[in-house]
């Protein structure tokens, strides 16, 4: 912003204001010049923001074009443009009315669990299974009454509650889970990337989602969101809502006549925020409403955050859980997100508010077992990580637990089976086949599974040849330990979201128009078309024009949409044409005076003026036709 000129800094305030991060048609931004810039000035403004990257151009369905702020710098620009500093309550004058929720990031942790243990089928329309539904969403601390003023319209929210449409829909935006098949599945790379992050990096990757996923697009709502999540706003500090929107008013971020609109909508987003686990609501002894971030405030990554940052886990002196004599498992909130993911795996989590805690079972390292995790890998992980190891009673019950697992066994065989007992006999009397065959029947033998491609070579030999395919055997492929217990050092540890798609996740919301490279003016001819043809003494000299001259001057400055400077009333001054009328000729325009910098609406006639030339823009003084 630094960077930017006078000009073109004041018509990105002017931008921000109208329209936030919101695509407008190319064209209104007219309505915003400030009146002291020609149109030319203008359009080398807008240029200059183009190149500079703080505007985009898109291009809708239709093919109208668009400009937009890009949604990543609004955060950098409000501050910049708008600085707010709020007025704090003190807390003793509150009365609460709305708790924080236990957080995203726990429900996000309790979806990808579910999801481990039970899958997540879809029915032949695409949709999660009724009975899979209900049981995900009573897995989640967030409930419908948080999440009410969600400003989606999608179909999905008449056959999910919204707290499951929306941990769906983050766990498919954030790359976590997709769809194979007939089923939502752990993604098991982005997974172990995702809990290598500390809790403040997947909140700050959460929130700066969910304020632009889930957030209204109307330009006074993102300024809302915007403005209460800068650092002028401490967590645990209660400040009054009435006054926010009063200053936004008076600031021009909102109109008089839609604060009322702007309350319920504001008031809507901090119940979502609540429900997050980021935000309190309250009540003033006036009854006036008034919020609180949570100790809990995430980070809004905006473009000066540097991303890897975010993937650096806080060493801690004790990144380790206590295990009791009772086999509950105490994860103090330093404990990384990866462990806990491992210990999910051989224990059940009983709460994930402050201080999560797990119950080791029977059941839970039976689990583990069948995913990968021996019971002495198991005990032998929980001891490394558990501080003070595993009480001594405890390890010697997972120890005898672990004895009761892989006593029995149940496999797959191949069966082969033959039309009649006389093929059963002959097949039965092959010398070659004997020691790969076991007959259980007089149609049906039992295969070894690594004298297979021998029996099927002999079987065709003898004119008896089986089909390629094995009936009923489907594909299996190498399964991944879902609850895995050591970093692999072969797959990368930095998360990174997937490459952003309007389409990704469960619901279509941000803007699905076209990016295009903008089309920036590049020369004095493109911008200030027939110039070739116009006399550069128009533009070089200072003197006095007859009556007609003038006028073809004055209207080709209009034409061009640039200034022309004057004499007027033996003050020299630059004046904007805005319209030429005739019978008799006069021009109504903005008069800009070079000493006071006022700008005053005025109507002149050739007879008003003296000398005069026209004002070519700086940018395209030196072009070479000039």
């Amino acid at each position: 912003m630094k960077q930017l000129t006078q000009e073109a800094h004041e018509v990105l305030r002017r931008i921000c204001i109208a329209y936030a991060a919101k695509p407008f048609e190319a064209g209104k931004e007219e309505r915003l010049r400030p009146p002291n810039l020609c149109r030319a000035e203008q359009r080398l403004a807008i240029n200059e923001l183009l190149n500079a990257g703080m505007l985009e151009v898109r291009q809708n369905i239709w093919g109208e074009k668009l400009y937009q702020i890009p949604v990543e710098r609004l955060p950098l620009l409000q501050g910049g443009f708008f600085s707010y500093h709020p007025q704090f309550i003190e807390g003793h004058e509150v009365k609460l009315t709305m708790e924080a929720g236990t957080g995203l990031t726990g429900d996000l942790f309790r979806a990808l669990l579910y999801i481990a243990r039970e899958g997540l089928p879809l029915t032949s329309k695409g949709s999660i299974h009724k009975r899979n539904i209900g049981r995900l969403t009573a897995r989640l601390s967030c409930q419908e009454s948080h999440l009410q003023g969600l400003f989606i319209s999608s179909s999905y929210l008449e056959i999910y509650p919204a707290p499951t449409a929306v941990i769906v829909d983050l766990m498919l935006y954030l790359g976590l889970i997709s769809e194979h098949g007939a089923a939502y599945e752990l993604e098991m790379e982005a997974l172990q990337q995702w809990f290598n992050l500390p809790e403040s990096g997947m909140a700050a990757i959460l929130y700066t989602i969910v304020i632009n996923r889930y957030g209204s697009s109307e330009p006074a709502d993102q300024h809302f969101r915007y403005l209460i999540s800068s650092s002028q706003f401490q967590p645990q500090k209660w400040t009054a809502l009435s006054k926010i929107l009063d200053w936004m008013v008076a600031n021009q971020l909102a109109a008089a006549e839609t604060r009322a609109e702007l309350e319920l909508s504001s008031l809507a987003w901090l119940r979502i925020m609540a429900g997050f686990g980021w935000c309190e609501l309250g009540d003033e002894p006036n009854g006036g409403l008034c919020f609180r971030w949570s100790a809990a405030k995430p980070r809004l990554i905006d473009e000066t955050s540097d991303f890897h940052d975010l993937n650096v886990q806080v060493p801690s002196p004790t990144p380790m859980f206590i295990v009791q004599p009772d086999f509950e498992v105490l994860v103090p909130p330093e404990v990384p997100y990866a462990i806990r993911w491992t210990l999910a795996g051989c224990a059940e989590l009983l709460q994930s508010d402050i201080l999560w805690s797990f119950r080791l079972t029977r059941e839970r390292l039976e689990s583990a077992a069948e995913q990968g995790i021996s019971p002495e890998e198991a005990i032998s992980w929980l001891n490394a990580h558990a501080l003070g190891q595993l009480p001594a009673e405890v390890e010697y019950a997972l120890k005898q637990w672990g004895r009761g697992f892989g006593r029995t066994l149940l496999a797959e065989v191949i069966l082969l089976s033959c039309r009649s007992e006389e093929d059963g006999n002959a097949i039965a009397a092959h010398p070659r086949l004997q020691e790969n065959l076991i007959r259980l029947g007089p149609c049906h033998f039992s295969v070894k599974a690594e004298g297979l491609e021998q029996v099927r070579r002999e079987l065709t030999a003898a004119g008896m040849a089986p089909p390629r395919s094995i009936t009923g055997r489907e594909e299996v492929t190498a399964a991944d330990k879902v609850f895995f217990y050591q970093r692999s050092s072969e797959s990368p540890t930095v998360y990174t979201l997937p490459i952003s798609h309007s389409k990704r996740g469960l619901f279509c919301t941000g803007s699905p128009d076209h990016y295009q490279q903008p089309a920036l003016l590049k020369s004095q001819e493109e911008s200030l078309p027939g110039i070739e043809s116009v006399t550069t003494i128009w533009s070089k000299e200072w003197r006095h024009y007859h009556s007609t001259t003038a006028q073809k001057i004055m209207e080709q400055g209009l034409s061009w949409g640039i200034k022309v400077h004057l004499s007027l009333q033996g003050e020299n001054c630059d004046f904007i044409p805005l319209q030429v009328s005739g019978n008799p000729w006069r021009v109504r325009g903005n008069k800009l005076s070079l000493t006071t910098e006022e700008v005053e609406e005025i109507e002149l006639t050739t007879e008003d003026w003296k000398e005069m030339r026209l004002v070519i823009p700086s940018a395209w003084r030196n072009s070479s036709s000039a």
